[in-house]
């Protein structure tokens, strides 16, 4: 027989009224299943709303760069600054300390304001060397310094700084500056800045980066004069007026010129007068390792004549004779 007569014919022999109260309770129970998986469906969407309502308000840490860091160049401690800012807005990646970032090598190079991320930073243990701080087509050049002369070991790597030459002493001393805004490249044996810190960093030698043409002035400088640093505020490139070392000392002037010039270039130089002659000896003969006398004949002597004429006096000379 078929399973479904089969069911037919077992419901019709179901009073109408036990009928009627099956179908409402298997309504029932279907509209509470429904109910209850609509609520389920309703609350998984209010959390879901709830938890991208926090995402959007919470806040994160994020360090940006507020000055630009060319490409393999150590990240100075003064080149980040951490902000607060809303976490949608922060990249996945993006370095939340600065700590983490000091003392690192920039793998591309970096633009100020922009956020730091971890792939903008080379892997951990990479090392550049000393000639890698160079420019293209920079020159490094060391000198030495003391407590006075290098700011009493504020200056670092990184630091800028004008270079003052000084010469003479006393009320002859002269300074002026011979560079202006020179980059310093390292302090002594020490390259790479190191975080912040309260405590000077004395050192006996400065190594600077300067072009070609500034490396011959600053030798120059190095070799005739003392030099100073003078450091600068780390926002200040304004440039200043330089001079060569040589411009500092006095100018030499030739007594030879002076007398001349004193003595006056229109009057004529007055005439070498002969000395007075000796007569000359019968078959006289001038003496070996003596100088011949001068056998010029004297003048001959003048008179002297007044003329008066009234008050007035007048001397006329006339040879004698």
């Amino acid at each position: 027989m078929n399973p479904l007569r089969t069911v037919l014919l077992s419901l019709s022999r179901i009073p109408p009224a036990l009928m009627l109260t099956i179908i409402i309770g298997v309504a029932a129970v279907v509209s509470l299943v429904v109910v209850n998986e609509e609520t389920k469906r309703t609350q998984a969407l209010n959390i879901t709303i709830e938890d991208m309502q926090r995402h959007a308000q919470a806040r994160t840490k994020v360090v940006y760069l507020t000055k630009d860091i060319p490409e393999n160049a150590t990240i100075p401690a003064d080149a980040l600054e951490e902000k607060d800012i809303e976490a949608s807005r922060a990249p996945m990646d993006s370095v939340a300390a600065a700590a983490m970032a000091i003392g690192r090598v920039a793998k591309y190079p970096m633009q100020q304001g922009s956020i730091l991320s971890t792939h903008d930073l080379a892997p951990q243990g990479v090392q550049l060397g000393f000639d890698a701080r160079l420019k293209s087509g920079q020159r490094a050049v060391t000198f030495a310094v003391d407590s006075n002369s290098g700011v009493a070991g504020f200056i670092s790597p990184d630091s800028h700084v004008d270079i003052m030459g000084m010469v003479g002493s006393g009320a002859d001393t002269r300074v002026g500056p011979i560079l202006s805004d020179v980059e310093v490249i390292a302090v002594g044996q020490l390259y790479e800045k190191q975080a912040r810190t309260s405590v000077a960093t004395p050192a006996s030698s400065v190594t600077v980066a300067v072009t070609p043409e500034d490396t011959q002035k600053l030798i120059k400088a190095v070799a005739a004069s003392k030099l100073y640093l003078a450091l600068r505020n780390a926002n200040d490139h304004v440039p200043v007026a330089t001079v060569d070392v040589t411009a500092l000392f006095p100018v030499k002037v030739d007594n030879s010129l002076t007398t001349t010039a004193s003595r006056g270039n229109d009057l004529p130089a007055p005439p070498t007068l002969p000395l007075p002659g000796m007569p000359d000896a019968p078959n006289s003969q001038p003496m070996p390792g003596f100088p011949q006398a001068n056998t010029t004949p004297l003048p001959p002597p003048l008179h002297e004549i007044e003329i008066w004429t009234g008050a007035k006096k007048d001397v006329v000379t006339v040879p004698k004779g």
